[in-house]
């Protein structure tokens, strides 16, 4: 009985890293296929720039949180791809692992949470230039666009 939970735990983790594997995709081919004429000019960062009435001290500090914060979470990104590669690859093969799979998923696991972290310090790093103004500004910008069709991140990133 206890092997068939674990068994169900890991294919309901594959499916659910198989899932967010395809949307990431999705979402890397897409907006690759954009052209920069597409992109509004008052987007991402110039868009907060200008509604938060960004003082050069802030713009200046907000860019250098935004350089290491896209660094980190690039660098994490990559490493959660690869090791999406080599759970693809695990149950592609002959006879798949159940034990490396769930290895493999609990990597990728750890490092989604790490960059969780790191966006929510970034965060922090930000709202702590800002004036309770700006403040309330920036966080309604970011719920607005988490709950908008441009998607989680656009805030962020810039795009």
């Amino acid at each position: 009985m206890k092997k068939k939970v674990i068994i169900y735990a890991l294919l309901i983790l594959t499916v659910v890293n198989l899932a967010a594997l395809g949307t990431f995709l999705f979402h890397r081919f897409r907006s690759c296929a954009r052209t920069r004429a597409e992109h509004v000019p008052a987007e991402g960062f110039e868009q907060i720039k200008q509604e938060l009435s960004l003082s050069a001290e802030q713009v200046v500090k907000f860019q250098g949180f935004r350089k290491a914060f896209h660094s980190e979470l690039d660098s994490l990104t990559a490493q959660q791809n690869g090791l999406r590669r080599q759970l693809i690859q695990e149950l592609g093969s002959a006879t798949p692992s159940r034990e490396r799979l769930s290895e493999i998923n609990g990597r990728i696991n750890r490092l989604q949470i790490e960059a969780q972290e790191r966006v929510i310090d970034h965060l922090l790093d930000v709202k702590a230039i800002l004036n309770p103004e700006q403040q309330t500004k920036f966080l309604s910008i970011m719920l607005q666009r988490l709950t908008s069709s441009t998607g989680p991140g656009k805030y962020l990133r810039g795009d």
